[in-house]
C-alpha cells in the first residue's frame, strides 16, 4: 500500500492538472469568444432597444420617447455588420452573396412568418379598405420599401395605430442603405483605402444635415422615413467598427471606460424618458440616443460594471429574441385597436409579457433553424426567399385589386364600407378647398374669404352641397390645425408643438393674409380650434381691424365621436337612427372658450345647433347616412345636413 503521504501529493497533482485543464478550457473559450466577436453586453442593450418601443407603443407613462430604441438597433447594426464586412475585406473573403445570404437567414424568416399571419387577423378584424392597405404594405415590405410607402401616405388623415406594418418602416430604410454601403466599402477599400474613414464621416454629416433640414422645413415625415436621411445613424456604427478595427480608440483604463459607457447609457434612458412625438426628431436630436449606443459600443466590455449588467442572462435572452419581438407588437397592438379593445396598464403589461413569449416561440423554432447553415443550405435559402417573396406579394397584389376582398359583403355593406376609404373620403373634404386658392378677381360679386383648416375644407363643402352663396366669388387660405389661427403682439410658439414650428413659421396665417381680408365683404374663420387660440381669438380679430361693413363668422369646432362602421352595419337603420355619441372633452372646452370670447352674432356654434344643449351628438342624417367618417369630418351627406342646419339656424341665415 501506498503512504498517506504519497497518496495526497498525487490527488494535489491531479487537481492542480484538473484545474489547469479548466483554466486552459476557459481561456480557450474566452478567445473564442473574442475572436468571434460576440458581446453579450450588446445582446442586453438590444433588449433596452426592443423594451423601449414596446413600452412606448403600449402607452406606458415613462416610456414617451421610446421610439428611439429603433435609432439605438440602428447603429448597432451599422456596427456590427460594418466590423463583419471589414474584417473580411481585411482577411480578402468578403462575397456579396455570402452578405446578402446572411441578411436572408436573418430577416425574412420571422418577417415571412408574422406577414403571413396578418392575412387570417385582417380577414376578420379589418374593413376591407384597410384589409386593401394591408396587401399594399405586405407587397412594399416585401419589397423593402414600406418607408416610401408611408412616407407617401401618412398624412393628417392617416390613421396610423390601425397600420399593423407600419413598423416595418425601420427594415426598409437598413436594407436600402445595406443595399449600397457593402458595395461602397467594398470600393473604397479597394481603390481608396486611406479615405474610408474621412468618406464616412463626409456621408454621414450631409445626411444628418439633409435630416435636421428636413424637420427645420417642416418636412418631419420625409426626415423620418426616407433612408438617406437617417443612414447617418447606420454610419455612426459603421464609424465605431472601423475605429475598433484601427484600435483609434484611447486607453481609458476600466475605470474610465465604465463611465463613458454608462454616460451613453444615460443619453439613450434621457432620451426614452423626456423625448416625445413633439420632439423636433429625427436631425439632431437623434443624435442623442445614437451617440450614447455607439459609446457604449466603443468603451463597454463584458468585463465592465455595465456590461455586466447588460450581460444578464434575463437581459441578453430579450436580446436575442428582440428581432421577434420587434416584428410582432406592432401587428398585437394593432389588431386589438382595430378590435375595439382599449386595455389598460395592468393589461397591457400582460399583452407585452404575451408578446415575448410569442417572440421567443418565433426565436426558437423560426429565427435559429434558418440561420443554421447545417439545417437549410445556401442555395436552399435563396430559392426559399425567392419563392416566399413572391408568395407574399401575390397575396399583397390579391387584396389591392380585389379592394381588400371586398365581395365578401353584399352590396348594400359595402355603401357603408365605403366610409372607411380614407383617401376617398379625406379627397372630397379637400378637392373643392384646394380649387378655390388665390386672389380675388376684378368683379363685383360679393367676396367671400373662408380661412381655416380641414374643418375650414368641410365647410367650403357645406356652402356647395346646400346650395347658398353659389352668386359670391370665394376664396380659400389654409392655415393647418397644428398652427391655429391667432394674430396677437405676443409669441405664441410655446402652444405648437416643436415639430411642427418652422412648418408654422413659413405657413399661411391671418396676417399674412390680411391683403384678402381687407379686400373681402364676408370672412369665414372655421377651424379645429383650440382652447388657446379661443382665448387669443378676441385679440386676433381686434388687429384684422375690419372696416365698416366686413362680416366676420367664426365657426365652431364640431365632434361626433369615435365610428365604429362595423358597429354601425349591426345595429342596422332603426339603431343607426337613436344612436348618439358624446363630444369629445377638449372640443367642448374650445367650444365653451369661443362662447366666451365672441359675441354670438358672430360663433356659429355647431355642437350647439347639430347635437343640442347635451352636446350629444347623431351619427348619421335623417336619410340614414354617415355625417362624419372618422369622428370630425364631413362625408357629402353630412356637408349637405350640418350645412342645411347652418345656414338656416345661425347668424349665417341673414348672409343670402
Amino acid at each position: 500500500m501506498e503512504s498517506v503521504p504519497r497518496v495526497r501529493r498525487r490527488c494535489r497533482s491531479f487537481v492542480g492538472r484538473r484545474n489547469e485543464v479548466r483554466s486552459h478550457l476557459s481561456d480557450n473559450y474566452k478567445s473564442m469568444s473574442m475572436r468571434s466577436g460576440y458581446r453579450p453586453e450588446i445582446d442586453g442593450l438590444r433588449a433596452i432597444a426592443v423594451l423601449s418601443v414596446i413600452f412606448f407603443h403600449a402607452g406606458l407613462s415613462g416610456f414617451s420617447g421610446g421610439f428611439v430604441g429603433v435609432d439605438v438597433f440602428f447603429v448597432i447594426s451599422g456596427y456590427l455588420i460594418t466590423g463583419i464586412l471589414l474584417r473580411e475585406l481585411r482577411d480578402d473573403s468578403f462575397s456579396i452573396l455570402r452578405f446578402y445570404e446572411r441578411r436572408m437567414r436573418r430577416i425574412l424568416p420571422a418577417l415571412f412568418l408574422v406577414l403571413l399571419a396578418c392575412l387570417p387577423l385582417g380577414w376578420f378584424l379589418m374593413d376591407p379598405y384597410a384589409y386593401d392597405r394591408l396587401g399594399q404594405g405586405l407587397i412594399a415590405t416585401t419589397l423593402f420599401s414600406s418607408n416610401i410607402l408611408f412616407w407617401r401616405t401618412t398624412d393628417y388623415f392617416t390613421a396610423t395605430v390601425d397600420n399593423p406594418l407600419l413598423h416595418t418602416w425601420s427594415l426598409g430604410v437598413e436594407e436600402q442603405f445595406y443595399i449600397f454601403f457593402p458595395l461602397f466599402l467594398w470600393a473604397v477599400w479597394r481603390y481608396a483605402r486611406s479615405w474610408l474613414w474621412e468618406l464616412m464621416v463626409v456621408a454621414a454629416i450631409l445626411s444628418l444635415a439633409l435630416s435636421e433640414w428636413g424637420v427645420q422645413s417642416g418636412r418631419a415625415v420625409a426626415a423620418f422615413y426616407v433612408s438617406p436621411l437617417r443612414a447617418y445613424e447606420l454610419l455612426i456604427g459603421a464609424l465605431v467598427a472601423h475605429a475598433a478595427l484601427k484600435e483609434r480608440f484611447p486607453r481609458l483604463g476600466q475605470r474610465g471606460s465604465d463611465i463613458i459607457s454608462w454616460v451613453g447609457l444615460g443619453a439613450i434612458i434621457w432620451s426614452i424618458v423626456f423625448f416625445s412625438q413633439e420632439t423636433p426628431f429625427p436631425g439632431l436630436y437623434a443624435l442623442v440616443p445614437a451617440i450614447g449606443t455607439a459609446l457604449i459600443l466603443a468603451f463597454g466590455s463584458s468585463d465592465g460594471t455595465l456590461g455586466r449588467f447588460l450581460s444578464q442572462r434575463s437581459m441578453v435572452g430579450i436580446g436575442l429574441i428582440s428581432y421577434s419581438a420587434y416584428l410582432w407588437h406592432q401587428p398585437v397592438f394593432s389588431f386589438i385597436h382595430i378590435g375595439g379593445w382599449a386595455p389598460g396598464a395592468i393589461t397591457n403589461l400582460g399583452i407585452v409579457l404575451a408578446i415575448l413569449g410569442l417572440s421567443w416561440l418565433s426565436w426558437r423554432y423560426v429565427e435559429s433553424p434558418f440561420r443554421d447553415r447545417a439545417f437549410i443550405q445556401s442555395r436552399t435559402i435563396f430559392w426559399w426567399s425567392g419563392l416566399m417573396s413572391v408568395a407574399v406579394t401575390v397575396c399583397g397584389a390579391w387584396l389591392t385589386l380585389t379592394h381588400g376582398v371586398s365581395n365578401r359583403y353584399t352590396e348594400k355593406e359595402m355603401e357603408w364600407w365605403k366610409y372607411a376609404d380614407i383617401s376617398l373620403q379625406s379627397a372630397y373634404v379637400t378637392k373643392r378647398f384646394d380649387g378655390l386658392a388665390g386672389p380675388f378677381a376684378s368683379s363685383d360679386a360679393r367676396k367671400v374669404l373662408v380661412i381655416g383648416d380641414s374643418y375650414a375644407q368641410d365647410f367650403i363643402n357645406m356652402v356647395y352641397e346646400a346650395d347658398v352663396w353659389q352668386d359670391a366669388q370665394i376664396r380659400t387660405v389654409y392655415v393647418p390645425t397644428t398652427c391655429q389661427m391667432v394674430y396677437v403682439n405676443q409669441d405664441t410658439s410655446m402652444y405648437i408643438s416643436p415639430v411642427d414650428r418652422p412648418g408654422c413659421a413659413k405657413n399661411p396665417n391671418l396676417q399674412s393674409s390680411m391683403g384678402l381680408i381687407e379686400q373681402a365683404d364676408v370672412i369665414v374663420l372655421a377651424a379645429s380650434w383650440k382652447k388657446w387660440s379661443a382665448d387669443l381669438l378676441s385679440q386676433s380679430i381686434d388687429n384684422m381691424n375690419l372696416r365698416v361693413g366686413q362680416r366676420l363668422f367664426v365657426i365652431g369646432p364640431k365632434s361626433f365621436g369615435p365610428i365604429k362602421i362595423r358597429n354601425l352595419i349591426s345595429i342596422g337603420p332603426q339603431g343607426r337612427s337613436i344612436f348618439r355619441n358624446p363630444v369629445r372633452a377638449v372640443t367642448v372646452e374650445a367650444n365653451e372658450a369661443l362662447r366666451a370670447n365672441i359675441s354670438k352674432d358672430m360663433l356659429v356654434d355647431q355642437i350647439l345647433i347639430v347635437c343640442g344643449e347635451g352636446y350629444s351628438c347623431p351619427v348619421v342624417t335623417d336619410g340614414d347616412r354617415l355625417i362624419s367618417y372618422d369622428g370630425g369630418h364631413l362625408t357629402p351627406a353630412g356637408a349637405k345636413h350640418i350645412g342645411q342646419m347652418i345656414f338656416s339656424r345661425s347668424s349665417l341665415a341673414n348672409i343670402k
